[in-house]
C-alpha cells in the first residue's frame, strides 16, 4: 500500500516529536555533537500504514522522520542536518538471517544478529561534502554523502559552471565511522557493515549484535555483480560486558 510522504511526516510529528517534546529538544541542544535519536518502533503500535512503509522503504521513511522532526524544531531557528534515527524493536517479520540476505531484501529494514569477525579501526568519513569552484573560487558545502560511495558534484551554484569543482576537505563535515565484519552464527561468510557516529567504535571482535539495518548492494569494477554490505540504522550489543 502506497503512503505519501506527507502522511509520513504526520505520523512521526504526532508518534514521536509531540509526544516526546522536551527529551527532542534536549537533543537538539546536543547537537551537533550528538546527532542520534533513538526512537522505538513500538511507539508506532499497529498502525500498518506506518510500519509497512518504514520496513519497504526506509530511506523515503527515515526522510520524512527528518522533515517531521525540521518542522519541529522550526521555532528553533538552526539547521540541523546530518540526523540518525536509531529505530529500535522492529515487528519480528523485519527479522532475517545474515547467511540469508539476497536481492530481496535490498534497500529494505530488517533485524538481524551475528558476531563481530573483525572490527576495523575508527576513520572520519564525510557527511556533508564541500566543493570549491576553479573559476568563480566560491566554496559549496551542501552535497551529503550517506552510504559508503562518495557523490560528486557538477555543477557550481553561483556561477553554473561546470567541471570546475574539486572536493575541498576543510569545508567539509565529517563523523567517526568504523566498518565492522559480522558473522551469521552458523558461520557463513560475514558480511561488511557501516556503523557511524556513535555506534563507531563501540564493538570488538567477538561481541555479538542485534542489528537493526539496510542491506546494500554496491557494484565493483564492470561487473554486473554487486557486494553485499548493511548500513547500519541502530545496534546493541548482546555481549556481557563483564566478560
Amino acid at each position: 500500500m502506497s503512503v505519501r510522504s506527507g502522511d509520513l511526516t504526520e505520523k512521526w510529528y504526532e508518534y514521536v516529536y509531540r509526544n516526546r517534546a522536551e527529551s527532542v529538544r534536549r537533543f537538539a541542544e546536543e547537537y551537533p555533537e550528538n546527532r542520534s535519536l533513538s526512537v522505538s518502533c513500538e511507539r508506532f503500535g499497529h498502525d500498518y500504514r506506518f510500519v509497512r512503509p518504514l520496513l519497504a522503504d526506509p530511506d523515503d521513511a527515515l526522510r520524512a522522520g527528518k522533515a517531521a522532526l525540521k518542522r519541529f524544531l522550526a521555532d528553533e531557528d538552526r539547521e540541523m542536518q546530518d540526523i540518525y534515527l536509531r529505530v529500535t524493536d522492529l515487528p519480528d517479520e523485519s527479522r532475517v538471517a545474515l547467511a540469508d540476505l539476497r536481492a530481496e531484501h535490498l534497500n529494505r529494514l530488517h533485524t538481524t544478529r551475528g558476531v563481530v569477525a573483525e572490527a576495523g579501526e575508527c576513520r572520519p568519513k564525510v557527511v556533508r561534502a564541500g566543493f570549491r569552484c576553479a573559476k568563480c573560487e566560491d566554496v559549496t558545502r551542501h552535497v551529503a554523502q550517506p552510504g559508503r560511495e562518495f557523490r560528486s558534484h557538477a555543477k557550481c551554484p553561483r556561477c553554473n559552471s561546470v567541471g570546475y569543482l574539486s572536493f575541498a576537505p576543510g569545508a567539509s563535515e565529517y563523523v567517526d565511522a568504523q566498518e565492522i565484519r559480522l558473522r551469521d552464527p552458523t558461520g557463513a561468510d560475514a558480511v561488511p557493515v557501516l556503523l557511524e557516529h556513535d555506534l563507531a567504535g563501540s564493538v570488538s571482535d567477538g561481541d555479538e549484535l542485534r542489528l537493526v539495518g539496510i542491506p546494500r548492494a554496491s557494484r565493483t569494477d564492470d561487473s554486473t555483480v554487486a557486494d553485499l554490505w548493511v548500513e547500519s540504522v541502530s545496534m546493541e550489543c548482546l555481549t556481557d560486558s563483564n566478560r
